[in-house]
């Protein structure tokens, strides 16, 4: 779980500091920085994915990126996170600093900072791992097994249960170079789960060009390829694909059944009504229902401890539908940090959940709610609605 994040520099956010906790709602006017918030938060997790020229190029370029498009500036992002492995909890504190300078991006500063509780365990000064791919921890590695090593290696994609393996092989080694290796282990897998997701049906429903299951496959940022990635899930964890489309008949009464189709060498999402003797192709399904699928997918298949970031989930659901889908995610072991504009969404959250976010000169500024307590009481004197509230700029003067 992402504790607290500090930014320089990063589109809109100047000098930003925000404290997150499990459950996060960012609120507040267009343009005034909530999508730079969960992007920054994607940027770190694509640092120990992809190449820091390709970070920057599906961004337009270091210009388009640093705040003011001033190349003279840094940019630099500081992130805390809490890990809790089998009733030991493990502080992660990361900073980075990249120069984009004379055209060329480059980390000109990185540190990692690694508490077991409150002790020290481990600290790398300028490890060079943003946007160096995972090839740059074999140094670190060296003295774990090789099968363990490709293990990890091989969860560059998406880390899974038999981390725990990779665990049980390095206890063999001496204490101190057990303990270093899995703390730095359990930090990589805490940045490569953090996951962005923009969900868009009207994409989702086009057949998917593709009909190969890779090993790792998981869901892009736009769930464009659902189709075929419930196709793997039927087929390699049928429980956890019941569930989904137990979930999803649950809230949306007429539907019976879902089902990933090949056809050719495309992928369909068929879904069957109960009104009708026949499976309809996704052009036939509401917005709403494939959005509905969507989340659901995302929320029982993400890792635990995982963070994940939405844009708008209430986009295409109906307002009945929203206390579902809040619980669904609350009610998870994940973090989730989202941005909305809907006032019927903030009505079922609490105050405490809320991030207000605002702008200043031209720089995004983030803060929680003072008293949520005392604001709750004053609604429910006032009978208003927390979404009313948001609505009315009430919160401004909290």
């Amino acid at each position: 779980m992402i504790r607290k994040l500090k930014v320089k520099n990063f589109k809109s956010l100047k000098d930003f500091e925000v404290e997150f906790g499990k459950f996060n709602v960012l609120i507040g006017r267009n343009n005034s920085g909530k999508s730079n918030i969960i992007d920054v938060l994607s940027f770190l997790g694509e640092g120990f994915r992809d190449p820091i020229e390709k970070i920057f190029i599906r961004r337009g370029g270091y210009k388009e990126v640093v705040f003011g498009g001033n190349e003279e500036n840094d940019i630099e992002v500081e992130a805390e996170f809490e890990l809790n492995v089998r009733k030991t909890n493990f502080l992660f504190e990361y900073y980075v600093k990249i120069s984009g300078k004379y055209d060329v991006i480059k980390v000109v500063e990185e540190k990692v900072t690694i508490k077991k509780g409150n002790v020290l365990i481990n600290e790398i000064p300028d490890p060079e791992w943003f946007g160096e791919m995972p090839s740059k921890f074999s140094d670190i590695f060296q003295q774990i097994s090789t099968k363990a090593f490709e293990g990890f290696m091989n969860r560059t994609k998406e880390f899974n249960e038999k981390l725990k393996n990779e665990i049980e092989q390095l206890k063999k080694l001496p204490e101190t170079v057990m303990e270093n290796s899995v703390s730095v282990l359990l930090f990589a897998r805490t940045l490569c789960q953090i996951y962005t997701y923009q969900i868009i049906p009207q994409n989702i429903k086009l057949q998917y060009p593709e009909t190969f299951i890779d090993k790792y496959l998981a869901l892009d940022k736009k769930c464009e390829n659902l189709a075929l990635f419930l196709l793997k899930l039927s087929q390699q964890d049928k429980k956890r694909f019941e569930r989904i489309k137990g979930l999803l008949s649950g809230v949306v009464d007429d539907i019976e059944d879902i089902s990933p189709t090949v056809e050719g060498k495309h992928v369909y999402l068929k879904v069957k009504d109960k009104n009708f003797d026949k499976y309809f192709y996704p052009e036939s399904v509401s917005d709403g229902t494939i959005s509905l699928l969507s989340h659901i997918t995302i929320m029982e298949t993400a890792k635990k401890d995982a963070v994940i970031c939405f844009e708008e989930p209430e986009n295409y659901i109906h307002v009945r539908l929203l206390e579902f889908l809040i619980d669904l995610m609350k009610n998870s072991d994940k973090q989730i940090i989202l941005a909305t504009h809907s006032p019927y969404f903030v009505d079922w959250c609490d105050p405490e959940d809320m991030v207000i976010v605002e702008k200043e000169n031209g720089e995004t500024k983030a803060r929680r709610v003072k008293n949520p307590k005392k604001l709750n009481e004053s609604l429910i004197e006032c009978g208003m609605t927390l979404g009313e509230s948001y609505h009315s700029d009430e919160l401004k003067n909290d």
